[in-house]
């Protein structure tokens, strides 16, 4: 595979929010992590099925061809019930891999099974580096979509989910989302995914209201073992 252009170096400004937002974005990231770490993991298991099941009858997901996923891990909601479903019904699955040549950037990877992934930084389940991606760099107008060539080279995919799931620490009611601070998701996020974000937690990430920083993008649903909520 050709090696990617390189894309710009994106820095976002956190020395620019006052310190007791960042006190405060800090404290709800340790309070989600103790919550989720103390939950029962037959609870988890449970509550990520009735989450998962609200989507898999949700209609927008149902209308859906090509979906933005990601494999749930380490305490996270859990998307495998997700994926399988999306594998069977022939749809064409997004799975999101980090850029080695580009700190802070991480790009999407059309993956056709769970024999292309393999473990990535931090232990992540990632596409595997002989599938192409599409990175953030490639939308320079609001709209523009980028092609990803197949892995043979003979075709191309475009970029254009009809619906995105998103991870997150917490999720508010006005569709803020906090992330674990890395940023790989707001980077990518503000350039051109127009597709409805769709937010995936548990019911005790959902609060009434986050700090949230300038560059924090937003959801225009979150989904619970609960509810779906649209914003």
């Amino acid at each position: 595979m050709s090696t990617p252009p390189q894309a710009p170096s994106v820095t976002l400004p956190q020395a620019e929010l006052p310190e007791e937002t960042v006190c405060a974005r800090n404290d709800v990231r340790r309070s989600m992590r103790r919550l989720r770490a103390e939950q029962p993991p037959e609870l988890a298991q449970s509550r990520s099925a009735a989450a998962q099941q609200r989507l898999l009858d949700w209609p927008l997901w149902q209308q859906a061809r090509s979906v933005a996923l990601y494999v749930g891990v380490r305490g996270e909601l859990a998307t495998s019930g997700l994926l399988q479903a999306a594998w069977q019904d022939e749809k064409v699955v997004w799975l999101p891999r980090v850029r080695p040549d580009a700190p802070g950037l991480m790009e999407f990877v059309a993956c056709g099974g769970p024999q292309q992934l393999r473990p990535g930084p931090m232990g992540l389940l990632e596409p595997v580096d002989a599938l192409p991606g599409v990175g953030p760099e490639g939308f320079l107008r609001h709209g523009q979509q980028q092609m990803a060539p197949a892995a043979d080279g003979a075709a191309h995919l475009a970029f254009a989910p009809d619906i995105a799931l998103l991870p997150g620490v917490a999720f508010d009611l006005a569709g803020g989302r906090l992330g674990y601070g890395g940023g790989y998701y707001d980077r990518f996020l503000e350039k051109a995914l127009n597709c409805p974000r769709v937010g995936l937690c548990f019911e005790f990430q959902l609060v009434s209201s986050l700090p949230l920083a300038p560059w924090d993008q937003r959801v225009n649903y979150i989904c619970t073992e609960e509810r779906i909520l649209c914003l």
